[in-house]
């Protein structure tokens, strides 16, 4: 079998990533005919395969091929109301890769966020599908086909993590909607405190804190087959990752934020890489 290097996007798994990076990729048009971007997309992740295993760069538990491998964040383009909300200059996806970086001392980590619609996700291969993706807004979503549902619905149970984050109640109100579209046979549920996410690297005695409290005080999730595929955080984490004089957020509150990232990153890299090695194992 070929060796395998993997695709991430902090959407990642964050996750979660081809060898492209956020400048090579470039914007995603959300309607009509793929663009001569989203066709460059498709031929290098079906030439890109992907496996990490154990780490090189010396950081425990962390698969292996993270050392040399580039981090991403991609959020989805749901087109609703603040989908890309802390892409602008309020940098919470800068800032988030950054404090990534220096966490874990990983080279390698994008400078800025990127976005994809829902349905680029069906147009990576099995072995390099991103290991995870953010999904936020401070409004409803936008109206998300069936088939995008499905996508979505199959990047999770293939090895997918979405990181899904409320910005206001009336995101809340619509996301919970729209996950009962995507998993009509799977309900969010709450995260016990003490999850395996709430304890590597960092350790959270009392599960995720929920900072502005817009989707309640408990952090829900979505499990298929004993591993969390969705993660839905109820207050605003991306409104911490912010720089200063664009949140209310405390230092106590940036830092807790930080480390929960880098929780929710270390756990859909490592489940995605054992799907990925699941997968290569069948072939």
């Amino acid at each position: 079998m070929p060796a395998r290097y993997p695709f991430f996007t902090f959407i990642a798994l964050m996750a979660s990533l081809l060898a492209l990076s956020a400048e090579d990729l470039g914007d995603v048009s959300t309607e009509g005919e793929p663009t001569e971007t989203e066709t460059q997309t498709t031929y290098e992740a079906s030439n890109t395969s992907a496996k990490l295993g154990k780490s090189g760069s010396g950081q425990s538990g962390w698969p292996e091929g993270m050392a040399s491998y580039k981090i991403r964040f991609i959020r989805l383009d749901h087109g609703g109301q603040g989908w890309d909300d802390g892409m602008d200059k309020s940098g919470a996806d800068r800032n988030f890769l950054q404090g990534f970086g220096k966490a874990t001392g990983f080279d390698k980590v994008a400078t800025r966020g990127e976005s994809h619609p829902i349905g680029l996700l069906a147009k990576y291969p099995d072995d390099g599908f991103p290991p995870f993706v953010f999904l936020t807004g401070n409004g409803a979503m936008g109206p998300v086909s069936a088939k995008d549902a499905k996508i979505l619905r199959d990047y999770c149970l293939k090895g997918g993590m979405v990181i899904a984050d409320a910005g206001s109640a009336r995101f809340h109100q619509s996301f919970v909607h729209f996950m009962r579209q995507v998993f009509p046979d799977k309900p969010l549920i709450d995260i016990a405190d003490d999850d395996m996410l709430y304890q590597l690297p960092n350790s959270f005695p009392e599960g995720a804190p929920a900072f502005w409290h817009h989707g309640g005080r408990r952090a829900l999730g979505i499990k298929h087959e004993g591993r969390w595929c969705v993660f839905y955080h109820p207050g605003d984490m991306n409104d911490a990752w912010k720089s200063e004089g664009y949140s209310d957020a405390s230092p106590e509150m940036r830092q807790a934020a930080m480390n929960l990232g880098v929780n929710l990153l270390f756990y859909s890299f490592n489940h995605w890489d054992q799907a990925i090695n699941k997968v290569g194992e069948e072939e």
